[in-house]
């Protein structure tokens, strides 16, 4: 038996097996991102910045305050207050910056990065060993497609911030 769809209604159905995988992928990534919260008492803000400074950590960098608040959008008051909150819970702390005495750097702390590594450390494992499972033309193809669906999303915040701007 043919198959009578159009092209269009054939890419329209594709299209929305690929947004409801990834929304159901996103529904999992909140639920594990809830239990981290709860397991370390944390609002989502706070955890937000937490997933940051441990994202910019793993890939050998590091934060100040400054760049918190540019990332998140918010006051470098604010930014300070999230921190405060953060290295009052034992979850942050300063670091002088290698060169420059004067600026303090953000790190998390060893029971931080050891209690993330408790809760979400075998998730991670699990998706490098599934991830190493793609063959290279497969993960370039789904480094672009990525890339591409990030480029939608910036194009229609910065559509947005624009027309926001303009009320």
């Amino acid at each position: 038996m043919q198959d009578e769809r159009t092209p269009h209604e054939i890419a329209s159905g594709s299209a929305h097996a690929i947004v409801t995988a990834v929304d159901a992928v996103e529904d999992a990534e909140k639920a594990l991102d809830q239990r981290v919260r709860v397991e370390l008492g944390i609002n989502n803000t706070d955890f937000a910045v937490l997933q940051y400074l441990d994202r910019v950590q793993r890939r050998g960098g590091s934060a100040r305050v400054g760049d918190i608040a540019a990332r998140f959008g918010v006051s470098s008051g604010s930014a300070t207050e999230i921190v405060h909150r953060l290295t009052n819970a034992g979850l942050v702390h300063r670091v002088p910056h290698p060169s420059d005495a004067r600026v303090r750097r953000l790190a998390l702390t060893d029971s931080a990065a050891q209690r993330l590594d408790d809760i979400v450390g075998s998730v991670r494992a699990d998706l490098d060993a599934l991830l190493d499972t793609i063959p290279a033309v497969e993960e370039a193809r789904l480094i672009e497609l990525l890339s591409q669906v990030r480029d939608i999303f910036r194009s229609a915040s910065s559509a947005h911030s624009s027309t926001s701007t303009r009320s």
